[in-house]
């Protein structure tokens, strides 16, 4: 448990209430907490997900999980354990907020977890990884976090959504700036879960930061909202990857209960490798085991009663993992605890869609151009952004317009903040920004504009930027 645990119930609610940039101006029956969540769900920023990347492409003719889909039953999922949590009252007595509140709080930060994220996700984030190396570093979580504070529209506030400080600490699964994540603040023995082993800020949103954090900037520690939004978000993920690749045809669950183990074992020995301390293979190995007992046995046809099967499957496995989070009283005080069990069998369902999925040499080939694509729109909006400064705006050096007004905002915002960026690292930060406010096809479609792959189907109507 953090520091929050040791409030007063009202005071505490008082003070997870609490707004960076002031209270709302209007009077509204809504809790402080379903405004952040409707806030969220409301926003552009959210709605553009739909459009991103899961781990297979959006305009797949399976009807797959996109990012969108995904942080609804994040949300979904997290808003249930909150409330199964909030029966106990030991527990309850202990929440930011009343018992009301705390799911509304978990809800929102599973809508808000992966609103940062860049087209194409995770391959993306690469690319943005080694551009952004020399100006501040690119990670997805610090992008939500900037997304949340500073660049999602709001109409009554100039800086992002204007959460309260519970929802924005929920946000934060890894609470640590760059640099920060090989230190004592991170965990290093698996599943991570009080702390995780990334970063999640960058150091222009350290105002912000310490406001959702308050006195616990130090400890690494998520908020016991955070711990519960990053199982949900395991929990969603490995849970619809099995039901979209099953019926896609690329995992063989049927398959699994007559073939050897040797295989799939290995990669994920050789893929975990020695990033995972006091991780036991063996009870990978059995719960794997455990695992296959639970799977279809019998190839997807898409009749109904495969549906049914399916659905069943489905409904046992989120079943199992829902009772996996209890409340452990032995402290003294009431503590969030994960069963052992149920995060091996996570971790295995994760290394069946890697196996299966993620290393298929189609995918490699789809990601390789998705790559090209992200590096040629940073390189170049970069060029065109600093001719365009220079020239004044002069139409021979055009950008987008939204690019152009994140650089103003930044520019202000520096002024205003105090902290200070060199003219390339604001551009570098501008482009970031504005590429990850794309979607995927209008990454696609920006891209072929600007290289002239498409120039023959150009018109200056219809343009969406």
């Amino acid at each position: 448990m953090t520091e929050e645990t040791k409030m007063p119930s009202q005071e505490n609610e008082k003070f997870h209430a609490q707004r960076r940039h002031g209270p709302p101006l209007d009077t509204d029956p809504r809790t402080s907490f379903e405004r952040d969540r409707d806030r969220i769900l409301y926003s552009s920023a959210f709605r553009r997900l739909a459009g991103i990347t899961q781990v297979a492409a959006v305009r797949e003719h399976h009807l797959l999980h996109n990012r969108l889909t995904h942080s609804l039953k994040v949300a979904q999922i997290g808003r249930r354990l909150a409330q199964r949590l909030c029966k106990d009252p030991a527990f309850a007595e202990q929440v930011p907020g009343k018992e009301a509140s705390f799911p509304d709080i978990v809800e929102s930060a599973g809508l808000a977890h992966d609103i940062g994220h860049p087209p194409f996700g995770h391959t993306a984030d690469k690319v943005l990884q080694q551009k952004m190396s020399h100006y501040g570093g690119f990670e997805g979580n610090a992008q939500t976090f900037r997304v949340l504070t500073k660049l999602a529209v709001h109409a009554h506030v100039d800086h992002g959504l204007n959460l309260t400080r519970a929802s924005l600490n929920a946000v934060l699964k890894y609470p640590r700036y760059q640099g920060e994540e090989g230190s004592e603040f991170a965990d290093r023995k698996w599943p991570y879960r009080i702390r995780g082993n990334k970063w999640g800020a960058y150091r222009s949103e350290e105002q912000d930061f310490n406001f959702a954090r308050d006195g616990e900037t130090c400890t690494g520690k998520r908020s016991v909202a955070a711990v519960l939004m990053d199982w949900a978000d395991d929990v969603s993920y490995v849970t619809h990857d099995l039901y979209d690749y099953f019926r896609g045809g690329l995992i063989p669950l049927h398959a699994l209960h007559n073939e050897s183990s040797d295989e799939l074992m290995g990669f994920a020995r050789a893929r975990r490798g020695a990033g995972y301390e006091e991780f036991d293979e063996d009870v990978f190995v059995r719960q794997y085991r455990e695992l296959k007992r639970l799977m279809p046995d019998r190839k997807w046809r898409d009749t109904r009663d495969d549906r049914k099967m399916l659905d069943q499957f489905q409904h046992e496995l989120l079943g199992l993992f829902f009772e996996a989070v209890t409340i452990n009283n032995s402290a003294g005080r009431p503590e969030l605890a994960i069963d052992e069990i149920a995060e091996y069998r996570v971790e295995v369902i994760k290394e069946l869609t890697f196996f299966y999925v993620i290393r298929r040499p189609s995918l490699a080939m789809v990601q390789r151009g998705q790559k090209k694509i992200v590096s040629t729109l940073f390189d170049d909006l970069i060029e065109m952004l600093g001719s365009h400064r220079k020239g004044s705006r002069n139409p021979d050096h055009p950008v987008p317009e939204l690019l152009d007004d994140i650089y103003d905002r930044m520019e202000k915002h520096e002024r205003i903040s105090g902290f200070h960026r060199s003219d390339e690292e604001r551009r570098a930060r501008a482009v970031c920004d504005y590429i990850c406010a794309l979607t995927e096809d209008q990454a696609i479609n920006l891209y072929e504009r600007i290289t002239g792959n498409s120039v023959a189907q150009g018109s200056i109507f219809g343009t969406w930027f």
